[in-house]
């Protein structure tokens, strides 16, 4: 099969099965409002109903910041913990929710229901777990050996250079290279993916090392199909920057011309916050398409 097939098939087949799309796409914004809701009853506790939170609804405020800093020792520490660990939970339950959807690339024109899309996220969650602690140890050795070691050289390398310009442009390069692992990573990775439920009774290491031979010895086209399904959904974030008036948005009342005046006010981030979650939702559409893709285009291979 062809590049340019697969990605067609996998497109297809996203269309066809959207309906996957929305656990994933919920699942992931209860784990966003999760991470957001103690930092809201934070901010609201501060500042109970008073004119400054009316204030931070229209513009962020760095002096009430660094009032709260000082008055509320520690809580950004700790909201920043949260954070992380919210992070970490996320990654766990996205590995876990892959099993619900890559099943269904099988028979795509089948009725999927709920219940089908979490019995496959149990029936391959401990493998997929267990992949994802090894693409884990590999994101790792990419910032060990590139990142850290490498660039502990370069810097050696370029002290006693005349001049910026030959360190700038070797610690780019060595940016660079780690761009392209942690890509190759996210290429063996989801390659892994596939050809755990592809071929069911793979182990989690079985997976990896056979996607990783599969990824090097097809590297240009399985790349391919994994990069231009990606690039759509980061090219959604272009347009929602181009269509969003930010410098509008981020102004406060008096300097947006009456454009977000008080009484617009619940309007405007109401319909902020649903165009923000169709792109969202748009980004996870897309990455269910990159699997469908790279679904037909290892099926096809074999």
């Amino acid at each position: 099969m062809s590049v340019g097939a697969a990605i067609r098939q996998g497109l297809a087949t996203a269309r066809r099965v959207r309906s996957a799309v929305w656990p994933l796409f919920l699942i992931n914004l209860g784990l966003a409002a999760l991470a957001t809701l103690p930092i809201y009853q934070g901010i609201m506790r501060f500042t109970s109903h008073s004119l400054v939170s009316r204030e931070l609804a229209q513009a962020f405020s760095f002096d009430w910041l660094t009032d709260f800093s000082f008055n509320s020792p520690g809580s950004l520490d700790r909201y920043s913990a949260l954070i992380g660990y919210v992070g970490l939970l996320a990654i766990l339950v996205n590995a876990v929710l892959a099993g619900g959807i890559l099943p269904r690339f099988r028979a795509p024109e089948q009725q999927y229901s709920l219940g089908d899309f979490f019995r496959g996220s149990a029936r391959y969650a401990w493998r997929l777990l267990r992949l994802m602690v090894i693409g884990l140890v590999c994101y790792w050795l990419v910032f060990k050996l590139i990142h850290q070691k490498l660039g502990d050289a370069v810097s050696h390398w370029t002290r006693d250079a005349r001049g910026d310009r030959p360190g700038f442009f070797a610690h780019l390069g060595v940016t660079v290279l780690v761009l392209l692992g942690l890509a190759f990573v996210n290429l063996v990775m989801d390659y892994a993916r596939v050809k755990l439920v592809v071929e069911d009774g793979t182990s989690a290491l079985e997976a990896f090392l056979g996607s990783l031979g599969f990824s090097l010895t097809r590297l240009r086209k399985a790349a391919t199909v994994y990069v231009l399904p990606s690039l759509c959904g980061l090219a959604l974030l272009g347009i929602y920057r181009l269509i969003v008036p930010w410098h509008l948005i981020n102004a406060p009342a008096a300097e947006a011309g009456g454009w977000l005046e008080r009484s617009r006010e619940p309007a405007t981030l109401a319909l902020l916050f649903i165009i923000q979650q169709a792109v969202m939702f748009g980004r996870y559409w897309f990455r269910v398409a990159t699997w469908a893709s790279e679904w037909a285009y290892y099926s096809d291979s074999q």
